[in-house]
């Protein structure tokens, strides 16, 4: 599932747990659909199943999915027919909302498709494409600029970070007090397994547990990998070659201006990106890992921190980001474009055993405890009692 499908469905599932009297439809592709708590535990199990199954075909399947995205974009007229696409969408939304019988519509995509003739709840993860738009498609930033109008007409805001609060009060002058901040949690799925169970997975990357770098995320310019090679690549041939540094994630978009040095890395062997990861690998990547490093220049909340964090690992993180609420006083901060400061970070990490101290690695879990679904979508039926009353 993407970010958004993820952060959907785990706040919707646990809003049906805790109050089973809650009705929720949604539009899909074309069509309106009933969701309740049977549909949520169906797809629970599917998930479940694909985590038990052929591990590394589930992989090589998400991978095979990243890349036939990532030609069909580049095929002559796929804009075009993707626009279309979205304006026929837009039309089939506007004929059948009204017949739906709705009381609310909860706008988990950031804004609907057209205006739903009821009170509206917009969820804002973040405020990137008007902070930066720099890092994003041109499409993107045009279909979020009236985002604007419809915040100022919705009776509440949902977001994901007291950060993105102050985001969405500051950009938009929206009241604080009409904001609310119902964050994710990491799934059950991220729990540390031990060294014995992890290993196995870890060698089909040609890794060994705690001696390997991560990085977490999307390729994509917000990301910032530029100063996280950089400053990897200052590290001795010898620690490099002792601890790679693996950017696993997705296919992004812009360009990611990375650093002349990026090949001879690659070739090297120290620097590896990794494409198209099922969940359960990306849990033994976590485990794995000596230190998660996150240098996003921007972020609404950062789940790569509390995932890591879930599984005990070290994380290091951006200063001054919405990621300084996930990891407490137990992460490292460096500012984002600090090359010698996240060179520091690399080199501790490679000079201490924190990773592997039982006391932390509690510490670190109980830290990412602190994030749980069924208290945020608690924070979400609240939300649904003030606005209808």
């Amino acid at each position: 599932m993407t970010g958004v499908a993820n952060y959907t469905f785990n706040i919707v599932n646990s809003a049906l747990e805790l109050d089973p009297d809650l009705r929720f439809t949604g539009f899909r592709d074309l069509d309106w659909r009933g969701f309740g708590l049977a549909d949520a535990r169906e797809i629970s199990r599917s998930h479940d199943k694909q985590g038990e199954g052929d591990r590394s075909g589930s992989a090589s399947l998400a991978h095979l999915k990243s890349r036939i995205l990532d030609v069909a974009v580049r095929l002559p007229g796929s804009r075009a027919a993707a626009a279309a696409y979205r304006s026929f969408r837009r039309g089939r939304f506007s004929t059948s909302v009204g017949k739906q019988s709705l009381d609310l519509f909860h706008a988990f995509n950031f804004r609907p498709l057209a205006d739903p003739g009821v009170p509206m709840f917009p969820v804002i993860y973040d405020l990137s494409t008007f902070r930066h738009p720099e890092f994003h498609p041109r499409d993107r930033v045009k279909w979020l600029e009236p985002l604007r109008t419809f915040v100022a007409d919705a009776p509440l805001v949902h977001t994901i970070s007291d950060f993105s609060k102050r985001e969405i009060a500051d950009v938009f002058g929206y009241p604080l007090t009409r904001i609310v901040v119902a964050p994710p949690a990491a799934s059950a799925l991220f729990v540390p397994a031990g060294r014995e169970k992890t290993q196995p997975a870890l060698r089909g990357f040609d890794l060994a547990y705690g001696d390997y770098f991560l990085a977490v995320g999307t390729h994509e310019p917000r990301k910032n990998l530029r100063t996280a090679i950089l400053a990897y690549g200052r590290l001795s041939p010898t620690a490099r070659m002792h601890c790679p540094l693996v950017l696993a994630g997705g296919r992004g978009w812009g360009d990611l201006d990375l650093p002349a040095q990026t090949e001879n890395l690659i070739r090297e062997g120290s620097l590896r990106f990794v494409h198209g990861i099922a969940d359960p690998q990306l849990r033994g990547l976590y485990e794995g890992a000596r230190l998660l490093v996150s240098p996003s220049l921007y972020e609404g909340f950062g789940m790569p921190v509390v995932e890591a964090l879930a599984c005990g690992t070290p994380v290091a993180h951006s200063a001054g980001t919405s990621m300084d609420e996930i990891s407490g006083t137990i992460g490292v901060r460096v500012a984002a474009l600090d090359v010698d400061g996240w060179s520091e970070a690399f080199r501790d990490a490679l000079e201490s055993d924190v990773h592997a101290d039982p006391a932390l690695r509690e510490a670190r879990i109980a830290q990412a405890r602190q994030f749980d679904w069924r208290q945020s979508a608690g924070v979400v039926i609240d939300a649904y009692r003030r606005i209808l009353g």
